[in-house]
C-alpha cells in the first residue's frame, strides 16, 4: 500500500541533505519554548529527511501544551515539507523522490501484519500510535529521542521507516497546503461519519480549527444550510465562517436546541458535529433536535462527555452518534484534491505565520486563550525575520 495520492507532480529538482545542526523549537514540560539547534548526526531510525515548510498549529498541540508535556517536546503534527534525502527502499515503497512536496500524518504506526488496525490500513486505530496509548506520534517524541527532530516545529524533520507520506502538487499554494490535515479530518468527520452531501443541513459546534474545515467540507460535497454556533468571545471566527457560506449564531447560553431550530426553519440536521465538547446535558439535547436519520458526531472530548440520553428518540429516528478521530488516509487523498482543485474555499481564511522565534509567545498566548482571531495558524520555520510574514497578523 503507498500513502502517496494519485495526482500529476511536476519533475522533482536536485536537493541535498539536511546541514548537521538545525534550528527547531523545543517545548518544555512547564509550559516554555526555547529555539535550539539540534544535531542531525545524533538521528536514530532516519530513513530521510524533509524541509518543514509549515507546521500548523492543532487544538491537541495548545491542549497538550496546557496539560504539561512529558518531556522537551518538538511539537507540529500537522506538518507540509520538501523531501531532501530518503533511503532507495522507502523512496519506492512511498512512491516518493528527494524534491517531492509531502504532507505528513501524525500517526507512527507498528504496521505489523498480526496488528487489527494496520493490517487493514486503519493506521490512526492502531495501539502504537495511539494518543491515549503508544503515543508514538509526530510531534510527540521527545526531544531527547535521538536529534529529537520528530515534530514540525523545526527547519528539517526526519522521516522513519512507518511515516505516513502524501505526494503534494508542487504548486499548490502554501496556506491551503498547510489545511491538508484539518481538511482530511473535516471531511472525514462532516462527510464519511456524519454523511453531509448535497441538500444536507449540516450544524457546527464550535468556530475553531476543526470547526471552520466542517464549513469547508460541508460546502463541498453541497449541503444545503449549513449552521455554525459559538460563544460570543468567538465572534471574529463566526464572521470567516460566514465568509465560508454557513449561518453564524451566537449562544448567550441559550439552549442550544432552540438555537438549532430556529437557525434551521425548525427542520432540525442532518449532521450535528460537536467540535468542542459539549457538556452531557448539551449533548443530550442537542440529539433530540437531530432529523430523521440525522447524526450527532463528536469529535471533542470535553470536560464532561457522559451524558444521559433519550434512547427513544433515538429509535424513532433512526439518528446514529458516532464519535471521531483523526482521518483515514482516503480522507487525505480528497482533501489534497480539493485543495489542489480550488473547491475547498479556504484560501479566504487569514493565515497567521509564525517563525521559530514567536513559537513561545504564540503556544502561551493559544494556551491562554488569547490567540488570534484566525484560527489558520502556522509555524514556518524558514521564516527568519518577522517582517517576512504575510496574509495574517499575530492580534
Amino acid at each position: 500500500m503507498t500513502n502517496s495520492a494519485d495526482i500529476d507532480i511536476a519533475p522533482t529538482r536536485s536537493v541535498a541533505g539536511p546541514p548537521r545542526l538545525v534550528r527547531a523549537a523545543v517545548s518544555m514540560p512547564d509550559m516554555t519554548t526555547t529555539v535550539r539547534q539540534l544535531d542531525t548526526d545524533a538521528a536514530v531510525g532516519a530513513v530521510g529527511w524533509l524541509e518543514v515548510e509549515s507546521s500548523a498549529v492543532c487544538g491537541t498541540d495548545v491542549g497538550l501544551y496546557r496539560a504539561g508535556l512529558d518531556s522537551p517536546t518538538v511539537l507540529g503534527h500537522h506538518v507540509v515539507g520538501t523531501v531532501v534525502s530518503l533511503d532507495e527502499t522507502q523512496s519506492t515503497a512511498w512512491r516518493v523522490r528527494p524534491g517531492d512536496r509531502v504532507a505528513l500524518e501524525e500517526y507512527l504506526p507498528c504496521l505489523r501484519a498480526d496488528c487489527p488496525a494496520c493490517r487493514i490500513g486503519d493506521y490512526r486505530m492502531c495501539p502504537h500510535t495511539d494518543l491515549f496509548a503508544g503515543k508514538q506520534r509526530v510531534g510527540l517524541l521527545s526531544a531527547d529521542d535521538g536529534a529529537g527532530l520528530h515534530g514540525g516545529n523545526a527547519e528539517y524533520m526526519q522521516l522513519s521507516a512507518n511515516s505516513l507520506v502524501y505526494r503534494l502538487p508542487a504548486d499548490l499554494d502554501a496556506d491551503l497546503a498547510a489545511w491538508t490535515q484539518p481538511f482530511a479530518n473535516a471531511l472525514d468527520w462532516t462527510v464519511d461519519a456524519g454523511g453531509a452531501k448535497e441538500g444536507s443541513t449540516v450544524v457546527v459546534i464550535g468556530p475553531g480549527y476543526h470547526g471552520i474545515a466542517a464549513v469547508a467540507a460541508a460546502r463541498a460535497v453541497g449541503a444545503a444550510r449549513i449552521v455554525v454556533i459559538g460563544v460570543p468571545q468567538s465572534a471574529g471566527r463566526l464572521e470567516i465562517a460566514e465568509s465560508l457560506g454557513a449561518v453564524p449564531v451566537i449562544n448567550n447560553n441559550h439552549s442550544l436546541p432552540e438555537l438549532i431550530l430556529r437557525a434551521t426553519g425548525a427542520e432540525g440536521a442532518d449532521v450535528l458535529l460537536d467540535t468542542v465538547g459539549l457538556g452531557g446535558e448539551a449533548v443530550a439535547a442537542a440529539a433530540r433536535v437531530l432529523r430523521k436519520r440525522g447524526r450527532l458526531v463528536i469529535g471533542g472530548l470535553g470536560s464532561t462527555p457522559v451524558c444521559e440520553l433519550d434512547l427513544k428518540s433515538l429509535v424513532r429516528g433512526a439518528n446514529t452518534i458516532v464519535g471521531v478521530r483523526g482521518r483515514s488516509p482516503d480522507a487525505v487523498a480528497r482533501s489534497i484534491e480539493l485543495l489542489a482543485d480550488g473547491r475547498s474555499g479556504l484560501e479566504i481564511v487569514p493565515s497567521v505565520d509564525v517563525d521559530l522565534d514567536q513559537v513561545d509567545d504564540m503556544l502561551g498566548r493559544m494556551a491562554t486563550g488569547l490567540g488570534p482571531v484566525s484560527p489558520h495558524v502556522v509555524i514556518r520555520p524558514q521564516l527568519r525575520r518577522p517582517t517576512d510574514q504575510k496574509r495574517g497578523t499575530l492580534s
